[in-house]
């Protein structure tokens, strides 16, 4: 992992995150990129340059005062401030395509704020319409080594080949173990699973559970991970079936909740980010 951006709107759930992943890396040479975007909508507005420039000024302050924050307890990090115009999730787009960047990190916030989470955060914008690898870490969250890593999929045509390296990274720096919470399926072929799956994976400590679709995933893949004690949830970012059940509203309002879960968020493909 070379290249890792770190999306921040100035909140202490965006600081929050970006410390996370620093410390998360923190022994490895990444360079960090401190990314805020902004956009205004006043199509026909004779004031629209004036707030651009206004927005523009603000962002840089902040992102200034933000780096400085960030600096102050990891020093000697590699972290270069972007003030960009535009949508969010073509900004991402463009930097990803820049910068080959391996990893996005975005906060997300709890209860207070989930209605506002619910209509249409950039944390969820970016969550369903960028398709890349991204650390999202609940506001609370506190980084702790994670030993243990839940890796929670229906292995419905899934490809492990292209997500597997970011997963690979972290579970090899940290000597994690990975366990493998299979959503059961009449098909499944548990032993041959098991040996496909840990193809993908090798030298790595693996170990495979079925968990019956009992109507609330959630609280099961939550129940799980406190009985294991694990404390890093990896999810597969499906178009539809296991990931469309996991982040319907109610779905998202209970794993918002979780502070002490971040999540690792893979992509099933990683597409082309290049902007239309």
């Amino acid at each position: 992992m070379k290249h890792i951006i770190l999306l921040t709107d100035f909140s202490a759930t965006a600081r929050n995150a970006a410390l996370f992943a620093l410390k998360m890396f923190k022994d490895q040479p990444i360079s960090y990129q401190l990314l805020n975007c902004f956009d205004v909508d006043f199509s026909g507005s004779p004031y629209i340059l004036q707030v651009k420039e206004e927005l523009a000024a603000e962002s840089r302050r902040s992102l200034k005062e933000e780096l400085s924050a960030l600096h102050a307890q990891f020093p000697n990090a590699r972290i270069k401030p972007l003030s960009a115009f535009g949508p969010i999730t073509e900004v991402i787009r463009k930097e990803i395509e820049s910068h080959h960047s391996d990893l996005i990190v975005l906060g997300c916030k709890g209860e207070t704020a989930l209605e506002h989470l619910l209509l249409g955060s950039n944390a969820l914008e970016v969550i369903n319409n960028i398709h890349h690898p991204m650390l999202v870490v609940p506001i609370d969250a506190r980084f702790v080594p994670p030993k243990k890593i839940v890796f929670a999929t229906d292995l419905h045509k899934v490809s492990l080949d292209k997500m597997a390296d970011t997963l690979t990274e972290v579970v090899s720096h940290y000597n994690s173990e990975l366990l493998f919470l299979i959503l059961e399926d009449d098909t499944l072929n548990h032993l041959e699973i098991e040996e496909k799956v840990s193809g993908y994976f090798p030298g790595i400590k693996t170990d495979f559970h079925f968990m019956e679709n009992t109507g609330d995933a959630c609280k099961d893949i939550l129940a799980f991970m406190d009985e294991k004690e694990a404390n890093l949830l990896a999810l597969i970012r499906h178009h539809y079936n296991f990931f469309e059940k996991m982040f319907n509203p109610n779905i998202i309002k209970k794993m918002v909740l979780q502070p002490q879960h971040p999540m690792l968020i893979l992509p099933e493909k990683v597409q082309s980010q290049k902007t239309e």
